[in-house]
């Protein structure tokens, strides 16, 4: 699966942030916990040093109890420092509550705890009075209350964190999508070059660095629009000037040889009536042959005015030879239904455009006979303001992708390419074929 360029770069800007955000993380701890052993140390030697202050008092205090509980107060008071006096088996005797308060575990969470929490620094010192012992006095390091402000410092660099890598990754996303935009342009202008719409252009006033592509690009397409309009103006003043050759090619032949050969017919005929009469058999035989020839020599005669020039176009007009043709159609061919609907004033048109309407018809529909296996055949040629259109539909077996370029139908594509028309065909294998063509009536006179 290839990955698109945003989602690479976004991915990467999120693995960079996260580092760091691990990286800030792991040195605030790291110091926090570097920083919380040395005030604990530091406190309990404060400690310490009021403990060994405030003992040789006892020795003149006449209420230990009440002297040794004024001790704890003053060095439990500390910061970070839980203080009590305990007998000689362990149990506390005077500070108890106070150190029942600080046994509680610290607001944050247990591997936290256990990667913040520094080595148990404590101070034991033995109470006596003469010879006899009363118990220890106790000072312990309390990191509760540190641990906890680091987790909360941990805390909010995880929220401040999260939302300002949300924020730069969307900054980043934005900004990649508003910097490729350019590209989805570029593709789609592309693609419109590939369907020969060479009017296609790109914005150049998005981003500098894609500005001399952009600028190439444009330039490309104009050379190419204009030298596919100057292809256009040869191509069909060149169908024009082979229509005119044909059409006068084809006068001729009808006007001069078809006379001829029909002169020679009925001579030959003639001379055969003749020979039968008299009997000369090697007259009538060789007469026969003429004629025959002759007729064959016709009908080569009317296929070539076929292929140079539908002659009903000038005999009846476009509307009209089309019905001929498909009336032909359907009397050679009558198990396929046809079918035919033309919308419109089609006597002004120029002759070049008539005769393609035609040939694209015809050969259409000689495919549908041919190839198509069809069982109903459709006409459809509509004058529109600005378009011609013409539709043949079949419900045959379709045509396959590798064939689209066979049965006459690339002549089709260049007849209507010359005109400035675009043809379309709609085929899916085994559900019919459709051919739609669209050319443009602006400039023809």
């Amino acid at each position: 699966m290839i990955m698109s360029l945003k989602l690479r770069i976004v991915i990467i800007v999120t693995i960079i942030l996260l580092i760091n955000f691990a990286a800030a993380g792991y040195f605030i701890v790291k110091n926090a916990r570097l920083a919380l052993a040395s005030e604990m140390k530091s406190s309990t030697q404060l400690a310490k040093g009021l403990l060994i202050n405030s003992l040789p008092t006892l020795r003149f205090s006449n209420n230990l109890g009440e002297r040794l509980t004024l001790i704890v107060d003053s060095v439990r008071d500390t910061r970070h420092i839980r203080a009590w006096f305990e007998d000689m088996n362990g149990q506390p005797l005077i500070g108890q509550e106070k150190r029942l308060e600080l046994v509680h575990i610290p607001d944050a969470p247990n591997w936290f705890i256990k990667i913040m929490e520094p080595e148990s620094v404590a101070f034991r010192r033995l109470i006596t009075k003469g010879s006899k012992s009363f118990g220890y006095l106790v000072v312990e390091a309390d990191p509760t209350d540190e641990v906890t402000e680091v987790w909360r410092d941990v805390q909010v660099l995880v929220w401040l964190g999260g939302f300002f890598l949300i924020l730069i990754v969307a900054l980043v996303y934005i900004a990649l999508r508003q910097g490729l935009k350019p590209l989805d342009q570029l593709a789609e202008a592309l693609g419109k070059l590939e369907k020969a719409d060479f009017s296609a252009r790109v914005d150049t006033s998005v981003v500098k660095e894609l500005t001399p592509i952009q600028i190439r690009f444009n330039h490309m397409a104009s050379v190419l629009e204009q030298t596919m309009a100057e292809n256009h103006a040869l191509a069909g003043n060149m169908l024009r000037v082979q229509e005119t050759e044909r059409r006068d090619l084809a006068r001729e032949l009808h006007d001069e040889l078809a006379p001829c050969l029909f002169g020679i017919r009925v001579d030959m005929s003639e001379i055969e009536r003749i020979a039968s009469e008299h009997l000369l058999t090697e007259v009538e035989q060789k007469a026969r042959s003429v004629k025959s020839i002759t007729d064959t020599i016709q009908s080569l005669v009317r296929k070539m005015l076929s292929r140079l020039r539908p002659m009903t176009l000038d005999d009846l007009g476009l509307i009209d030879a089309l019905r001929d043709m498909l009336r032909n159609w359907r009397d050679r061919q009558p198990e396929i239904d046809w079918e035919w609907d033309f919308v419109g004033d089609f006597r002004s048109l120029p002759d070049t455009l008539q005769v393609t309407i035609y040939r694209i018809v015809q050969e259409c529909t000689t495919n549908c006979v041919r190839h198509a296996e069809a069982s109903h055949v459709k006409v459809e040629v509509r004058r529109e303001a600005e378009y011609m259109k013409v539709a043949v539909t079949d419900n045959g077996k379709g045509l396959d992708s590798d064939l689209v370029r066979g049965f006459g139908l690339i002549g089709m594509r260049e007849r209507v390419s010359a005109l400035g028309g675009k043809i379309a065909f709609d085929t899916e294998e085994g559900r019919g074929l459709q051919v739609r063509v669209m050319i443009p009536l602006k400039g023809e006179k």
